[in-house]
This record gives C-alpha cells, sequence and structure tokens, in this order.
C-alpha cells in the first residue's frame, strides 16, 4: 500500500468517524427534547392538552406583492366594449339587492354591459346541500369513466342558498320583500344574467335558489366559514384552456369585490379530480 492510498484512507476513516459522532449528537439531542416535551404534556391540564389536539386554523393566503395584486381602483368612466372594459374595469353598475344592516345579511352583484353579465357577492350566506343534486365528486377517473356529464353538473332546488334579512325597501324602490321570498326576481335575473348562448347556466339557477331566511334557521349550521370563499362550478374541468379561463375569472371576481386576500374556493360540481387541482391549491387559499 503506498502513501497516497494510505493517506485517503485516513481521510475516509476520519470523515465516517465525524459523521458517527454527529448523528450521536443528533439522537441524544432528539430524545432528550422527546423526554422533556412529554413530561411537559404530562403536566398540562386535560382541557389544554385536548384543545392541542386540534389542526390549527388555515387563515387565507396572502395576495403576492407584485403590481397586478396592488390595490385595485376600478375605473367606472370606461367605454363600452373598450379593453379596459372586457378586463375588469368593466363591473360598474353596483347593484345592493340587500344593503348591510346592523349584524345581518347583505348582497349586492356588479354588471358589466359588456360582457353581458354579473359578478355577486354576499354576506351572512347559508349553503343546503340537500337541496344541490349531482353526483358525488372527487373519484378518481378510472371509477367514474362513462359518466355523463349532466350527472356532475348541479340542479339547485328553491332555498338551496339563502341570506339572512329582510329587505327594507325593495331594489329601486320596489315593494318590500318578506322573509321565505326569493332574493332574485326572474327579470332581474333575465337583465343582468342573462341566459345568452350558454345552455346550462349555473350562475343563473343558483342565484334564482336564493331567498331571505330568518337568523333562527342559521342556527342548526353544520359548519360556518368566516373567511371569504368563492363558489365554482367548472366546465371542461379537465381542459386546461377552460381550466385557465376559471382561474382568471376567479382573480377577476376577487379583485372586483376587493377581497383583501386569496379566498377559500368550493367546487359546486361533482366532477372528479384532476391534477389541475394542485393549481387550484396553489392559486388560492
Amino acid at each position: 500500500m503506498n502513501k497516497k492510498t494510505s493517506k485517503l484512507i485516513k481521510i475516509l476513516l476520519s470523515l465516517f468517524a465525524l459523521n458517527l459522532f454527529s448523528l450521536y449528537l443528533y439522537f441524544s439531542h432528539s430524545h432528550s427534547h422527546s423526554q422533556h416535551h412529554n413530561q411537559n404534556q404530562d403536566r398540562l391540564p386535560f382541557t389544554e392538552t385536548h384543545f392541542q389536539l386540534h389542526p390549527p386554523h388555515h387563515f387565507s393566503k396572502a395576495w403576492p406583492i407584485i403590481p397586478s395584486y396592488l390595490p385595485w381602483s376600478q375605473n367606472p368612466n370606461v367605454g363600452y366594449r373598450s379593453c379596459e372594459a372586457f378586463f375588469g374595469n368593466g363591473f360598474s353598475t353596483h347593484l345592493d339587492l340587500l344593503p348591510a344592516a346592523g349584524s345581518g345579511g347583505w348582497f349586492r352583484c356588479y354588471y358589466s354591459e359588456t360582457l353581458g353579465s354579473s359578478i355577486c357577492e354576499g354576506g351572512k350566506v347559508k349553503m343546503d346541500n340537500q337541496k344541490i343534486k349531482m353526483s358525488r365528486g372527487g373519484e378518481k377517473l378510472e371509477g367514474v369513466m362513462g359518466r355523463a356529464d349532466e350527472e356532475e353538473l348541479p340542479t339547485f332546488q328553491n332555498g338551496a342558498f339563502q341570506v339572512e334579512g329582510d329587505v327594507k325597501s325593495g331594489f329601486k324602490g320596489r315593494r318590500r320583500k318578506r322573509e321565505g321570498e326569493n332574493l332574485m326576481s326572474d327579470e332581474f335575473i333575465d337583465k343582468y344574467v342573462p341566459q345568452a348562448d350558454i345552455l346550462k347556466h349555473t350562475m343563473r339557477e343558483l342565484l334564482g335558489t336564493i331567498r331571505i331566511a330568518d337568523a333562527k334557521e342559521f342556527d342548526d349550521c353544520d359548519q360556518w366559514v368566516e373567511e371569504p370563499t368563492l363558489l365554482v362550478t367548472r366546465y371542461e374541468y379537465a381542459n386546461l384552456f377552460h381550466t385557465m379561463t376559471d382561474w382568471y375569472n376567479a382573480y377577476i371576481s376577487s379583485r372586483v369585490t376587493g377581497l383583501p386576500n386569496r379566498p377559500h374556493v368550493v367546487f359546486v360540481d361533482g366532477h372528479c379530480t384532476t391534477q389541475l387541482e394542485e393549481t387550484w391549491d396553489a392559486l388560492f387559499s
């Protein structure tokens, strides 16, 4: 064995010994920390230990600090069918169907004459999933191949969505609405959410089911979501182009309504899972 080989072996043995020593320090520290943590847990009151078993609350993600996510001041004086009117600033007609009053619910829409459609938002809104008919959704593709699209798109019964409160004065001076009545009339929906060439317009159907409910009806909710949430019905959910338009529409809806953080997303459809859902998770909360 020459000197060069002997020196190389010594270096390798030294490195091996150093790694063993590092592993010893790591595991001894980890074991000590674990024992200390367990002793502290044993001394905690039951209520505090029980509380720590619950997962932490997941808050909305902040918008990235880039120019397109800075505060967005819309210009109401944009020309009909202009470039600005097509991209966000066209939703300049504000429609207060249920003005905010006290701790009750509220509901309003933003209408774009250029796009011929509306973005709507509300507070104290209840969703009754027993009145929404569609396939379960979220399955693996292999298990639902051959299922018709019609089965995966939602059908709403009246009252599928409810908003707490009462209208003191109807929209644009119309008569006062009573609890149990639908929030929007057919004439309102035809004017501000027209059918156009869309064969199944789920947003029209959803808005048509919203009725005004008494505050007591909100006591039996299984879950409350306090943070902004987007309701999304996807068409061609596995198609990249159509999904990109969904991402864009979700972004525009968030900006028009002035959401301070990225909203949560609820898919109101019965589609199976796709890889594109990973991008939904990354873009929104």
